[in-house]
């Protein structure tokens, strides 16, 4: 999976930041999603109105998807936006703490 990294002062550990986060837990989601319903990424990108190449780079948490792109999504898995993002922002908020 290629994620860009944010490296940090203090360590060269690369760690991701909230956003990034967000778009990988979104990706997880939508992949967890689309297979419980057996759909390939070519048959969901058609049925929700998406190319799939767009399917694969969100679902690779490598492009930011709109709320339209979000809602097509949702529609799609004939689910809500908020079940769609159920779950994806948990644990952004925590602070990190330096060791």
């Amino acid at each position: 999976m290629s994620t860009s990294w944010l490296w940090t002062e203090w360590d060269a550990t690369p760690r991701l930041c909230g956003m990034q986060r967000v778009l990988i837990a979104l990706a997880k989601r939508m992949r967890e999603l689309r297979k419980k319903r057996g759909l390939s990424q070519e048959a969901f990108a058609d049925h929700a109105g998406l190319h799939r190449v767009a399917v694969g780079w969100i679902e690779q948490g490598r492009r930011v998807p709109s709320l339209k792109t979000l809602v097509k999504i949702s529609r799609g898995l004939g689910i809500s936006v908020s079940e769609l993002l159920k779950g994806v922002d948990t644990g952004i908020m925590k602070k990190r703490t330096r060791n």
